[in-house]
């Protein structure tokens, strides 16, 4: 059956990845090992003085630990500066939901993104 919405969300992805020195978003990579395997990825760039936003975030589940560390390292990289990391939409992913609710939440805005401390 085809999915609209993952078709979209690849399409975004896609063209996030072609694009990212031109809207200047910022990386990370994770791999299984030096010079191996890439198993999982994210995408964001600075909201504001305060705040890092996460687009994107991409790992092989079956791979476990995978989303978690690509997030945890990705926070203290990139956003290390920010006092705030927008984790934007769970989409309802039961994982992701559980990890954005581990952090220190200041606000759960729906749609639009949660900011964490």
């Amino acid at each position: 059956e085809y999915d609209v919405e993952k078709r979209d969300e690849m399409c975004v992805t896609l063209n996030a990845l072609r694009l990212m020195e031109e809207l200047e978003l910022q990386g990370g990579l994770l791999r299984s090992g030096p010079g191996k395997e890439v198993i999982a990825f994210t995408i964001g760039e600075p909201l504001n003085p305060d705040t890092f936003v996460v687009h994107i975030e991409k790992a092989f589940a079956e791979i476990q630990g995978a989303y978690p560390m690509i997030n945890q390292q990705f926070a203290e990289h990139a956003a290390a500066e920010y006092q705030y990391v927008n984790r934007e939409e769970d989409t309802g992913a039961e994982g992701l939901r559980k990890a954005k609710l581990s952090y220190v939440c200041r606000d759960m805005a729906g749609k639009a993104g949660n900011i964490y401390a």
